[in-house]
C-alpha cells in the first residue's frame, strides 16, 4: 500500500504525529512534534485534515516553523487563524511565506502547495519563553535551506533538528543545498550538550549525536573527495558515478531538482 501515512508517536510528555500522501520512504512522511501547547512545525499543506485533527485534541498556543519548505511551514497560517496561534519562524522565511514561493511538480505532488500567510519572526535573541515555563533556542543551521533554524530545549535536552540529519548518508542534492554551510551547521549543533535528537522526517533518532557525527563525517569525507578526483581531472559526470552510481528513479521523478549530479556539483562549487 502506497498512500497515506498516519501515525502516532510518543517520547515522554512529547507527542507526535507522522502524516504522509505517500508510503514511499523517509522522504515521504513528516512529524509535527507537539510538548503541551507548543508545536514544532505545522506540517504539509495536504495532510491538513489529520493535523486539524491533532489540533482539536489540545489547545495550541505557540508553533515553532524552521524554515519555508511547505512540509514544515504549510498548515501555519491555518493554526494562526483557526485556533489563535502565535506562529514563530526565522526572519528570513517571512517573505517566502507571506509571497510565496517557488514549489516544483514533484514536491507538489507529495506535499501539496500552502496558503501564503504573515507569520511572527523569532526574537532577535533566539531565545524565547512559550509561555509554560520553558525557555526555546533557536540555532541557525543552514545549508539544506538559508533560513532553516533547529529549537533546542535545554530543560530537556532536545534537539529539534528540523532538516539537518533526515539520513547520515545522503545521495541526493538540491541545486540550491550548501554542504559547505551544512558541515558548518552539524558542527554548531554537536556543540549543544542535547541528549536526544528528534527530526522532523525521521522521528525520534536513537544515538542523536552520534547521528548527526555520522553525517558531518560523511559530508566531509564525500566534499574532500570530490575535490580530490576533481584535482585529478576528473569530471563532475565522473566522479557522481564513481561515488554515488548512476542517477535513478529518485532523480528522474523530480525532474533532477533533487538528484546525484546536484550533490556532487554543489560539494565542488563550495
Amino acid at each position: 500500500m502506497f498512500f497515506a501515512v498516519y501515525e502516532r508517536l510518543n517520547f515522554g510528555p512529547l507527542e507526535g504525529l507522522r502524516v504522509g500522501r505517500f508510503r514511499f520512504g523517509v522522504n515521504t512522511s513528516f512529524v509535527v512534534w507537539r510538548l503541551g501547547s507548543t508545536w514544532v512545525e505545522s506540517g504539509p499543506p495536504n495532510r491538513w485534515p489529520q493535523l486539524r485533527a491533532f489540533a482539536q485534541e489540545q489547545r495550541v498556543e505557540t508553533v515553532l516553523i524552521t524554515h519555508h519548505h511547505e512540509d514544515h511551514s504549510g498548515n501555519g497560517g491555518r493554526l494562526q487563524e483557526l485556533y489563535g496561534a502565535r506562529v514563530l519562524a526565522p526572519a528570513l522565511s517571512l517573505p517566502l511565506l507571506q509571497s510565496g514561493f517557488p514549489i516544483q511538480f514533484y514536491r507538489r505532488q507529495v506535499w501539496g502547495v500552502p496558503p501564503r500567510w504573515q507569520a511572527e519572526a523569532l526574537p532577535d535573541s533566539h531565545q524565547f519563553p512559550d509561555g509554560q515555563g520553558r525557555t526555546w533556542q533557536a540555532l541557525p543551521i543552514p545549508g539544506h535551506a538559508h533560513d532553516m533554524v533547529a529549537y533546542y530545549l535545554p530543560q530537556e535536552g532536545w534537539l529539534f533538528s528540523a532538516d539537518l540529519y533526515v539520513a547520515a548518508k545522503v545521495r541526493y542534492g538540491k541545486r540550491d543545498d550548501r554542504p559547505d554551510q551544512e558541515i558548518d551547521s552539524l558542527r554548531r549543533a554537536l556543540q549543544l550538550p542535547f541528549e536526544h535528537l528528534f527530526c522532523a522526517h525521521r522521528g525520534h533518532v536513537p544515538n542523536g549525536r552520534q547521528a548527526l557525527q555520522a553525517k558531518l563525517n560523511y559530508l566531509t569525507d564525500l566534499r574532500g573527495q570530490c575535490r580530490d578526483l576533481h584535482s585529478q581531472g576528473r569530471s563532475p559526470r565522473e566522479i557522481q558515478h564513481r561515488l554515488l552510481g548512476r542517477e535513478d528513479h529518485v532523480s528522474y521523478l523530480s525532474g533532477f531538482h533533487f538528484c546525484k549530479s546536484n550533490l556532487i556539483k554543489t560539494c565542488l562549487m563550495f
